[in-house]
């Protein structure tokens, strides 16, 4: 892995992360495309590393609020009542259904011949229902209105992020908007879901790293790694807090139309080089 595809990969990854524009499908695709190897392995991690950290960092403050509060609950045997005291709680709950199916359904999921055609349509396909409940969610409950039911409910509609082509947001976002909240509070429930999603996906990819080695894998330096955490972090941030500013007022619209045009691009270099072929 050369430095400039070093780069250009953690770029990628760190907008599409936590973009509803799906990086498991730019991952698979940009490959395609130009022809590179696809991230795996420790690279992978790395990336997977950056976009934790940057989660992490933008959202510190609620992360400190919220384990400061649960902490209390636990210690004094309070009852959780303000947002921050159950926060944790729903982001638990959201995260149990894609934990499960995740251990059920990762196996038969990868399984399945992922050629570009079939990621490229589910990139189109999944973009419909994000479109539906942005356009007729009532959006009258914002980030004081969670509850159980709805982290449930919600964790459910995340397990959607286990098919390639979907989107780490898109399921939760769907999810969200169905349960009438605000686009801001879905998509600030959507990165603290994301959080334990991404932890798990880091500690998958990591686990056989040694530290000692000469290097994390025969076509990547420590360098390499090194470089992919730090830029796939910092432009994670870019992309939580653009999002985070814009959402509210701008939509979903640009990531819809993003998401279909690039599928249709793929389309098209699909059906040219089995022409050529």
């Amino acid at each position: 892995m050369s430095t400039f595809q070093t780069v250009v990969y953690s770029v990628i990854h760190g907008f599409t992360e936590f973009l509803p524009i799906s990086s498991s499908a730019h991952h698979a695709l940009v490959p395609y495309i130009i022809g590179w190897q696809a991230p795996e392995g420790a690279f992978a991690g790395a990336l997977t590393l950056g976009a934790f950290l940057a989660l992490l960092v933008y959202f510190r403050h609620d992360w400190a609020a919220m384990t400061s509060s649960f902490l209390q609950v636990i210690i004094f045997r309070k009852r959780p009542m303000m947002i921050d005291e159950r926060m944790p709680i729903f982001i638990i709950l959201t995260s149990l259904p894609v934990a499960v199916a995740w251990y059920y359904l990762r196996v038969p999921i990868s399984e399945i011949a992922w050629n570009p055609i079939l990621i490229s349509a589910s990139l189109a396909i999944f973009s419909l229902p994000l479109w539906f409940a942005d356009s007729f969610s009532r959006k009258n409950k914002s980030m004081s209105d969670w509850n159980s039911l709805d982290a449930l409910l919600v964790g459910i509609a995340q397990i959607a992020l286990l098919i390639p082509g979907c989107g780490l947001q898109v399921g939760t976002l769907i999810g969200a908007l169905g349960r009438n909240y605000n686009r801001e509070a879905a998509a600030k429930f959507a990165f603290f879901a994301a959080l334990p999603v991404l932890a798990g996906s880091t500690a998958v990819h990591l686990r056989g790293l040694d530290l000692h080695a000469s290097q994390p894998m025969p076509d990547l330096s420590w360098l390499s790694f090194t470089m992919a955490v730090i830029v796939t972090f910092f432009s994670g941030l870019l992309a939580i807090g653009g999002f985070m500013r814009n959402v509210q007022s701008k939509g979903f619209t640009q990531y819809l139309l993003y998401r279909f045009v690039f599928a249709a691009a793929v389309g098209v270099i699909f059906w040219v080089r089995s022409s050529a072929g």
